[in-house]
């Protein structure tokens, strides 16, 4: 069986965040042989709905491994304890912050103006163009405001999954990342050069083929990766096989088997008709 991991901003969906045809006409006549899934830093919801628009059926893991469904059906969920919540709470405050939990996503007060506004105060060394892709990704987001933690917790049966932080500076970065990584229990990564993100310790885009091999049973299983940014580390270096999409990240492209055509070329098309050649 082929177990092909699929990552969705920058990979599947092109710069117009939609998923081109050929890749929707690549994906269902994908043989009984291969076993797709969609492995993001997105929530399900956000997940299942662009599935479901585009008439796809396959699972989707969301929030970097954090939680899987298929279809309506939950595949596993990992979150984490309310002490480790508080501890990444108290060091992320003072930047951007969204918080996903089992009730949706929450976003610190004034989220988007916070946005530009930090990024005027300690982005010089970026270009304007990493605060405009958040900007733009957040069309697509509906979040409930936060003030404080407690606001979270005060909400009946919460489980956080999964932080993102907003730090457009590489020293400051550097410094909380580090700060993060003592704290028990947690995994921190990335998705640009402009964020963090913070999960379980259990929780990686990597972990989910064996959560998938185990959950269906599948036997004898050759795994596959197909993505474009840091975050995508784990899935790759879990999988026997990796594609990069022309459009990736550096580091990416240096540890895949292959490099193959950007987002807005039908870079998955290509890897997806190579694996089933395979």
């Amino acid at each position: 069986m082929k177990l092909i991991g699929i990552d969705l901003d920058g990979t599947l969906l092109n710069s117009q965040q939609k998923i081109s045809k050929k890749n929707v006409e690549v994906l269902g006549e994908i043989s009984e042989k291969c076993f797709p899934f969609i492995c993001s830093g997105r929530e399900v919801e956000d997940i299942k709905n662009i599935l479901k628009e585009n008439k796809l059926s396959i699972p989707a893991i969301g929030l970097n491994g954090a939680v899987g469904y298929d279809y309506e059906k939950k595949l596993f969920e990992f979150y984490f304890n309310h002490s480790s919540v508080k501890k990444i709470s108290s060091l992320t405050s003072k930047f951007p912050t969204k918080i996903y939990t089992n009730n949706g996503s929450y976003e610190s007060n004034e989220y988007k103006a916070r946005l530009k506004e930090i990024f005027s105060e300690i982005g010089n060394e970026f270009s304007i163009d990493e605060l405009n892709y958040e900007l733009e990704y957040e069309k697509s987001i509906q979040s409930t405001s936060y003030n404080n933690i407690n606001d979270i917790f005060d909400i009946d049966g919460v489980k956080v999954y999964k932080f993102f932080v907003f730090i457009p500076n590489r020293k400051m970065k550097s410094k909380i990342k580090k700060e993060l990584e003592s704290i028990h229990g947690i995994t921190v990564t990335e998705s640009s050069e402009v964020n963090l993100e913070i999960v379980p310790y259990n929780v990686s885009k990597g972990l989910v083929y064996s959560h998938l091999e185990k959950i269906y049973g599948l036997k004898n299983v050759t795994k596959f990766a197909i993505g474009d940014s840091l975050n995508d580390l784990s899935l790759f270096e879990m999988s026997d096989f990796s594609f990069a999409m022309g459009n990736g990240h550096q580091t990416i492209k240096n540890m895949a088997t292959y490099v193959i055509s950007s987002n807005d070329e039908d870079g998955v098309a290509e890897a997806l008709k190579a694996i089933s050649a395979m």
